[in-house]
């Protein structure tokens, strides 16, 4: 035990430089990567699909620099679709590991993070303000106009991160979106081993990722569901959330199961 306590901080240390550096390094990369790739006339859809196999490594770079064990369960989507997660952390973000190119949508609040906001903005993310109508407006616009140009989108419909197990209401917006354009949703269900890693309330980026990050590893459950199509939008918000934390609650007992015979 003292092994592992004493090799905490320093762990913690070497991970936190590890991914400022990783990002900084795939921005620097994909930005480098646009620019060639414009220069030799590229179309939008070559520079997306190159865009999108650089983020699939970086993701599995930094799921193996951060110590993080996934249980992948159910099958990823070969076709764009939405893909919606319930929101526990700041790792979620890089759970979704699918090959078609795909766009984020975050709260405004987070583009001016160091490093992670300035990288988001270069992939393309999608920004909304929550407290600005106009601002819900034109996300819906763009998100509609990004999926009929044939790309996934990844969007947290909480709205915020939440311990759980259980969900908060999931927003409507989207599933309008998608039901009055036909678009397919695949539910994610996301839990962690150890639930003290939602990131919740007044806690501040870099000391709880430096609380956590000291772990040896990061035990995460990735389940992803079948795909979900329907005109009726609240019908569609229904389906898709009470799959999603029926799952959760599934994979949290699973955990708590495991924890009590360890």
């Amino acid at each position: 035990m003292r092994v592992s306590c004493g090799m905490r901080i320093p762990r913690a240390l070497f991970r936190m430089f590890a991914f400022f550096a990783i990002c900084m390094a795939t921005s620097a990369w994909v930005l480098a990567g646009v620019v060639i790739l414009s220069i030799l006339r590229r179309s939008r859809t070559q520079k997306r699909q190159w865009v999108q196999g650089v983020l699939t490594r970086f993701f599995s770079l930094l799921h193996r620099v951060m110590g993080m064990r996934i249980r992948w369960d159910g099958d990823l989507p070969e076709e764009p679709c939405v893909l919606m997660g319930n929101h526990r952390s700041y790792v979620d973000a890089i759970l979704f590991p699918v090959e078609f190119p795909v766009v984020y949508v975050a709260r405004v609040e987070t583009k001016s993070w160091p490093i992670i906001g300035w990288g988001a903005t270069l992939i393309g993310t999608i920004w909304v303000d929550r407290n600005n109508k106009s601002s819900r407006k034109q996300t819906r616009e763009t998100v509609r106009q990004r999926l009929a140009d044939g790309m996934g989108l990844v969007i947290f419909p909480e709205g915020t991160t939440h311990k759980g197990p259980e969900l908060l209401d999931y927003r409507p917006g989207m599933f309008y979106t998608c039901a009055e354009e036909g678009f397919a949703i695949t539910p994610v269900a996301i839990e962690y081993a150890n639930p003290n890693i939602a990131w919740v309330g007044n806690d501040l980026f870099i000391p709880h990722a430096f609380e956590h990050f000291g772990a040896k590893h990061i035990d995460i459950a990735v389940r992803f569901g079948p795909r979900m199509v329907s005109r009726d939008a609240e019908s569609l918000r229904k389906q898709v959330r009470d799959w999603t934390e029926a799952n959760c609650l599934e994979l949290r007992a699973q955990f708590d199961n495991e924890g009590r015979h360890s």
